[in-house]
């Protein structure tokens, strides 16, 4: 298995409310941006919220449409899994 196989890496987009994280994810779905709703993850933060991820090519494009809308971001940060976890993400954002 190639390093890209067992590796899947996303970007995570996070919000000052889960108010904000569901209207983001409308208006990704909405303009055809693939987006998928999770739970915060532990090593961005410890809080308990929610977070969507997407894939790092068209995270640029999913930031332009959120400023636009005028949905606020915290922060994007960027993550690899391997295993269960990056065949999940893999499959949920299409790629698999």
């Amino acid at each position: 298995m190639s390093e890209q196989e067992r590796y899947f890496a996303v970007d995570v987009l996070t919000f000052p409310s889960s108010h904000y994280a569901l209207k983001a994810e409308k208006a990704c779905k909405d303009a055809g941006i693939l987006v998928v709703l999770i739970p915060l993850p532990r090593e961005i933060s410890a809080d308990c919220g929610v977070a969507l991820i997407v894939r790092p090519e068209i995270r640029q494009s999913a930031e332009s449409l959120l400023r636009q809308a005028s949905v606020p971001l915290n922060g994007v940060h960027h993550l690899k899994r391997e295993g269960k976890d990056a065949r999940l993400w893999r499959r949920l954002l299409g790629r698999g």
